[in-house]
């Protein structure tokens, strides 16, 4: 099904062999869910978004963002940010931990407490800045990391700016550009607009990546004929099934999809919270008021919604998911939803 639509992709000095990214997601995805993804098929990860202003005044608690669990490849790093100075000094320290293999900058965040301050998408309404934030963050990596740029259509429907922003990026020195189909005003609502990815894709000379409306494995290989991007990005449809990815992969074999079994559910749940203990672990005792062991399982919450909300006993747990407990206690808790079995077949893939 994927034969000859979906083709290793060069960003830069980078090669992508298999051009399908999870996107980043602020709450998760961490190394643990990340590097989950990436063993199950996903061709590139990005990490949640570190702000440029904190790793530069309060580098240790901002950097806990960029940690990775294990050695995740191919991984960007990301950076938001409206200060071209600051961007650029945060973005020289990232290439100089050597553990990335690009940098993505972000101007498309829709959250209204980032773009209303004019980072994220908040850049959209100002291309001319966004540009030279892009040439001076190229500038402090040369030579070490390709820059990319994820960024929106538009600010709202009245100002479709994408032809003017990414222009301006590409001039300015992005290897490539990560765009989502969709205005900064509407953030995750409604159609994301692929037939503006297709007009970008056309006119820019650097890879475009297509990101928004992407739901069943199947789309990624729709989005890629329908646009002719060059990569496609997913956001939200892998949460709690990193299996989506073996599923673009089956597709792409012509191999049919399978769900997976109560078995893999189980394993991966305790597989993801080992990984999150373990990176909160590294932190030391006045990061972690709560303990390693119960800030993962804090940090699980919002996973195991989307791993679980497909089996019958899942509103037992859900009424529980605010109380403090440790790993023993919530994974008894999850072994008990398992076992109610799940509603359907169509609610097993979540």
């Amino acid at each position: 099904m994927g034969e000859g639509v979906l083709k290793p992709l060069q960003i830069g000095p980078l090669r992508v062999e298999w051009p399908v990214f999870l996107a980043p997601m602020a709450g998760y995805t961490d190394g643990a869910f990340r590097s989950l993804c990436l063993e199950q098929g996903c061709g590139a990860v990005v990490t949640e978004m570190a702000s440029s202003q904190g790793l530069v005044r309060n580098r240790l608690r901002t950097s806990r963002v960029l940690e990775r669990w294990g050695e995740e490849h191919p991984i960007g790093a990301q950076l938001y940010g409206s200060d071209a100075g600051v961007m650029a000094e945060a973005a020289d320290w990232i290439a100089g931990l050597g553990a990335f293999d690009f940098l993505d900058i972000n101007a498309g965040c829709p959250m209204p407490k980032i773009r209303n301050r004019g980072d994220g998408a908040g850049l959209m309404r100002d291309p001319a800045k966004m540009a030279e934030i892009v040439r001076q963050v190229a500038a402090a990596v040369a030579g070490r990391l390709p820059v990319t740029l994820k960024t929106r259509i538009g600010w709202c429907a009245d100002t479709v700016n994408v032809m003017e922003t990414t222009a301006g990026a590409e001039a300015a020195g992005a290897a490539a550009v990560f765009l989502h189909g969709r205005v900064a005003s509407v953030r995750h609502s409604g159609p994301s607009d692929w037939a503006m990815i297709a007009e970008v894709k056309r006119v820019r000379t650097i890879p475009v990546i297509g990101n928004g409306g992407v739901k069943a494995p199947a789309d990624v290989f729709r989005m890629a004929a329908e646009t002719g991007a060059d990569g496609v990005m997913v956001g939200r449809a892998p949460l709690g099934n990193p299996w989506w990815f073996r599923d673009v992969r089956d597709l792409a074999a012509g191999r049919e999809p399978r769900m997976p079994t109560v078995d893999e559910v189980r394993a991966t749940i305790r597989e993801h919270l080992r990984r999150e203990m373990e990176l909160m672990a590294r932190r030391g005792k006045k990061e972690l008021k709560l303990g390693a062991d119960l800030t993962a399982c804090l940090v699980m919450r919002p996973h195991l919604v989307r791993y679980l909300r497909g089996f019958r006993g899942f509103g037992d747990l859900a009424r529980t998911l605010e109380e403090r407990v440790d790993a023993a206690t919530l994974l008894e808790r999850v072994d008990r939803v398992l076992a109610s079995g799940r509603k359907s077949e169509a609610d097993g893939r979540n």
